[in-house]
């Protein structure tokens, strides 16, 4: 007799038995505007204790540096009383003000906005980067864009001193919020609406013209923010959109990946759905071994059937290209030009 001892096998058949809560049934566009209400508060109480006023930002400008086709700013602001959110602003030279903005947001990568901004620490950081085509921020700025690109929690500045003796970058504050009824995608997304309270007071970038981009941990938060903050009006989501099943689920990932209680009540694509009928595009490489392409394509015709519903499915797309965990870029820049 062959006993069965797993216990991922056990939580794997709970899965299978889950009838989730709020996934997408919605049969017209009233129905739509139902589910949507319920879904966004629910995950604005599973990402855990959004603070419940807005302080002042306290912003100041550390730096700045003068490149051949653009400014770059050093600024920090308060996300919270003494949380303090280290970021460049790219400012291309020759475009006219104000302009449109794009929040480019790193991935699980030490040298966090500096690789997006591509300010290199040393030839390793560098090498890195073109690794993974993660200076995005570099070519959005030099195709016209204003930039911003932040520091997210426990990366570039925001590194705790011990992290790779306490598992990585992100383990211990991830287990430590959640003791404390937080997580840390919720905390990453409140510093995003931040940020975006900090570009809209600026005067050179148009209000309602920011976008939001991000590659792996940086695409997560770009989702998730995007679900929950309107004032992001295009998407780009790299090497993340999939089924919470077939890659959080399924394989092994950063403790920071993780939401109690999210499955639930809803898959990845419903979560996406919440941007709809925004503009979004989504990256996936054919060999990227922990958000697998197949999934991510399935997750993507459920997705569209939201989009369908209201009628807007030309405002979602599918960048599938050759290659493993990294930016594609072959979608996104003509992506932001036609809708932002």
């Amino acid at each position: 007799m062959n006993e069965n001892y797993s216990t991922l096998a056990y939580l794997n058949n709970v899965y299978q038995n889950l009838k989730p809560a709020l996934s997408f049934k919605a049969k017209n566009k009233k129905e739509w505007r139902e589910w949507r209400g319920k879904l966004k508060d629910k995950l604005f109480e599973l990402l855990g204790d959004f603070p419940q006023s807005k302080f002042s930002l306290n912003e100041r400008i550390l730096e700045k540096e003068e490149e051949e086709e653009y400014f770059r700013e050093k600024v920090v602001f308060e996300s919270e009383p003494g949380v303090l959110v280290p970021t460049y602003i790219l400012i291309p030279k020759k475009i006219k003000l104000p302009g449109r903005a794009i929040i480019a947001l790193h991935g699980h990568i030490k040298g966090g906005k500096r690789s997006v901004a591509g300010v290199y620490k040393d030839e390793e950081e560098r090498k890195k980067t073109k690794e993974i085509n993660g200076d995005y921020g570099l070519q959005l700025v030099r195709k016209g864009y204003i930039v911003a690109a932040p520091d997210q929690r426990c990366f570039g500045e925001r590194e705790e001193p011990k992290a790779d003796e306490e598992g990585g970058n992100c383990f211990r504050s991830s287990m430590n919020a959640l003791l404390l009824g937080k997580t840390m995608i919720g905390m990453r997304v409140w510093d995003v609406m931040r940020c975006i309270d900090y570009l809209q007071e600026r005067k050179d970038i148009s209000k309602d013209k920011i976008g939001c981009l991000g590659l792996s941990g940086g695409g997560t938060t770009t989702l998730f923010t995007s679900a929950l903050d309107e004032r992001i009006k295009v998407v780009v989501v790299s090497g993340y959109f999939c089924s919470f099943k077939a890659s959080i689920f399924d394989l092994h990932h950063c403790s920071c990946n993780y939401i109690p209680h999210i499955l639930k009540y809803a898959e990845m694509f419903d979560i996406a759905g919440l941007i709809a009928p925004r503009p979004l595009l989504i990256e996936s490489g054919t060999k990227d071994p922990i958000f697998p392409t197949q999934a991510t394509q399935k997750a993507y015709k459920k997705l569209g059937i939201i989009y369908e519903l209201l009628g807007e499915l030309n405002k979602l797309n599918i960048d599938v290209f050759e290659g493993e965990h990294r930016f594609s870029g072959n979608k996104a820049f003509a992506w932001f030009k036609k809708w932002l």
